[in-house]
């Protein structure tokens, strides 16, 4: 994951799109948002990505109403949210009665994205795991999710899907 998220924030960065990198992981009830890089930053700041590290459980709906709500307040035109997914929303708890997993998860993060969608923002969902788990991942992104099946495919279906976005207005 660390290498695809820098392989595309460095297209961005190369051709001047503004962009924020981050990850999420549920901690205890909280779900924490790693910022490796914002919008402004300079291109030296997408060596941070290398940071990550998978962790946790996530509530992958909490983290998608996260991302769009700050993409929102954006100036530009173009709003579009990449999501690096597994394809597997799950935050199973002690602490708490009601987990968020299979087809509870499934639904809720479909409704974000839906959601995302509604209010003008693009939403690509990228999943480079086994194709046996690509259920959940097309009834969670629809039309807008690519399976890559080799890695070294993942910038040019990156970059396809960001071109199309950019030149549709």
């Amino acid at each position: 994951m660390a290498v695809q998220g820098y392989i595309l924030s460095e297209a961005l960065s190369f051709v001047e799109i503004p962009h924020r990198v981050v990850s999420y992981c549920t901690f205890w009830n909280y779900t924490v948002m790693h910022r490796f890089r914002d919008y402004d930053d300079g291109k030296e700041k997408n060596e941070r990505i290398f940071e990550f590290r998978a962790s946790g459980d996530n509530r992958d709906g909490l983290a998608v109403k996260a991302a769009y709500d700050t993409l929102l307040d954006r100036p530009e035109n173009h709003k579009i949210l990449i999501l690096l997914d597994n394809g597997k929303p799950c935050d199973i708890s002690i602490r708490r009665p009601a987990d968020y997993t299979g087809e509870k998860a499934v639904k809720d993060t479909a409704f974000e994205i839906r959601r995302a969608r509604t209010l003008g923002i693009s939403v690509l969902g990228i999943f480079a795991e086994n194709y046996e788990d690509t259920a959940a991942e097309k009834r969670i992104f629809g039309k807008d999710f690519a399976y890559i099946r080799d890695i070294r495919n993942f910038s040019r279906v990156a970059g396809a899907y960001l071109c199309r976005q950019l030149e549709e207005e």
